[in-house]
């Protein structure tokens, strides 16, 4: 039978723990390291370059090319809450990253806050924590002509693995209203994963 135990509120996200029934349905505790190969981690990255922007009156513009969001170091401890504040920080730079890198025209996108609503930890393995977070993203810039705008995508989501070793990270499909799913529906980083850091 499942249960969930309640740990608190760590920042603006509250933050619960759950056991999924027997531990054993995830599969022996080996280590994220042995789990996955080391030299295959991957996360988004790109090099941005300043972009001249035409304005209206024929002026030239020069937008610097803002520096792509650097990831944390490995947490200094591995207790609940510095995995959670780790998650935090790393899918912030994460996300922030991803929207630079994977449009048409990164250098135009100079901020992208993301505000944190949701975040859970579950119990599900021995030695690996899992946290999934919820956040709303506002990333902003500048348009053809040099004039800046900020717009609402909305939210997004993922699901961590993190143990003494590395940090593995799967998306998290959010539901109608942009909903987070229940424990049970939530994807298992550790099975459907992809490693974005080992620690050593």
């Amino acid at each position: 039978m499942k249960r969930r135990l309640l740990l608190g509120v760590i920042g603006v996200g509250a933050v619960s723990s759950g056991v999924l029934g027997d531990p054993h349905e995830h599969g022996a505790e080996n280590s994220l390291a042995e789990r996955f190969d080391c030299s295959e981690a991957s996360r988004p990255a790109c090099v941005l370059e300043n972009d001249d922007v035409e304005r209206a009156d024929d002026s030239t513009e020069t937008v610097d090319g803002a520096e792509t969001e650097p990831y944390p170091d490995p947490p200094i401890s591995f207790d609940a809450e510095s995995i959670v504040s780790f998650v935090r920080e790393h899918e912030r730079a994460y996300a922030r990253n991803d929207a630079r890198c994977s449009r048409d025209r990164p250098e135009r996108i100079v901020d992208y806050s993301i505000e944190f609503d949701d975040v859970r930890r579950f119990d599900w393995y021995d030695e690996i924590h899992v946290v999934r977070v919820r956040y709303a993203e506002t990333p902003g810039g500048v348009d053809e002509d040099g004039e800046p705008w900020t717009t609402a995508d909305g939210y997004g989501g993922a699901v961590y693995a993190v143990d003494e070793t590395a940090a593995v990270r799967t998306g998290l499909s959010l539901g109608p209203s942009d909903s987070v799913p229940s424990e049970t529906e939530t994807p298992d980083p550790v099975s459907t994963g992809t490693l974005v850091d080992c620690f050593r």
